[in-house]
């Protein structure tokens, strides 16, 4: 490569500018000694990237020319085409989405788990569940909530900052995962839960409002962060209800229990909704089905294109 063009990723987004993190320990130039390993760059956008309508979001891979080290300055040139998307919140070449639910303050609430997983799935990403703030149940009731997540063909991973139990696993899963994004309602404990696998960031938290028993919104804008050798993990703003944006033949393929049926068999009509068609394969008595169907009809009866909310 050019040595006045390199490779790298954009971390944050600051006001008008990106942060792009560079790795050329591969590039041989002895003006780079004083930057070992990897540095982030403050980076404007070549107009022509505007023209041609690219816009750029963490996560982009991008290439960055008219490379100024000792300001730490540069200028993005191009954009690489992306490996997968995620709308909300707006991260690029995603490889895990790891979705945070708290069991207790705020109390698990299964619709909107649902939703995050159905967001995870439309961006065709399978999801893992962290269920956070586990000591403040009790193990049977941890249990019922890892057995009915796992039923609906979810990995789960249950978590406690307070007593470390699930960290050591959950950071092995991370540093498997190129790119991670943590998702999640507010006050779940996201951010808490980077702080602890990343002890050197220091994000400011915030705690759950007892009259509203959800969180308030703390981090404003995503984030990565480097756990461990080429691992990122993305902070995310928290949202409450989270879009569901498909087409309502498709809808019933975001749910993996849904999917194992029909592989296994077809339905008999090629344009089945799987409500009350003769021939249909689903099992109406899976637990979601009425969740599903609750969400159809929004979806068929909604006078714009569905955004679940």
């Amino acid at each position: 490569m050019n040595k006045n063009k390199l490779k790298g990723i954009v971390v944050a987004l600051k006001a008008n500018f990106l942060i792009v993190e560079i790795d050329y320990k591969d590039f041989k130039d002895n003006s780079l000694d004083q930057f070992p390993g990897k540095i982030r760059l403050l980076c404007t956008r070549r107009s022509k990237l505007d023209y041609q309508g690219l816009f750029i979001n963490v996560g982009d891979i991008v290439c960055v020319e008219s490379i100024d080290y000792k300001n730490k300055k540069a200028v993005i040139s191009e954009v690489e085409p992306r490996k997968s998307f995620l709308k909300r919140p707006a991260v690029a070449n995603i490889t895990l989405v790891a979705i945070c639910i708290s069991v207790d303050e705020p109390l698990i609430d299964m619709e909107q788990t649902n939703r995050f997983l159905l967001t995870a799935e439309c961006a065709n990403i399978k999801p893992l569940i962290i269920l956070t703030k586990i000591d403040l149940i009790t193990k049977n009731k941890l249990e019922s909530y890892v057995n009915k997540l796992k039923s609906w063909g979810y990995d789960c991973i249950p978590v406690s900052i307070h007593n470390s139990k699930g960290i050591d696993l959950l950071i092995e899963r991370f540093r498997k995962t190129k790119l991670t994004v943590l998702a999640g309602p507010s006050g779940v404990g996201k951010t808490s839960l980077i702080n602890h696998l990343i002890p050197t960031v220091s994000l400011s938290t915030s705690s759950v409002s007892k009259k509203l028993k959800r969180g308030t919104h703390t981090t404003r804008h995503v984030e990565l962060f480097a756990i461990g050798n080429g691992s990122l993990l993305a902070d995310t703003p928290g949202f409450n209800r989270p879009e569901i944006v498909c087409e309502p033949t498709d809808f019933a393929f975001l749910f993996p229990e849904f999917r194992m049926q029909l592989a296994k068999s077809r339905c008999k009509f090629r344009n089945c909704l799987h409500r009350d068609e003769p021939g249909c394969v689903i099992d109406k008595d899976l637990e979601r089905y009425p969740f599903y169907r609750e969400s159809l009809e929004e979806m068929i009866n909604s006078p714009l294109p569905y955004q679940g909310g």
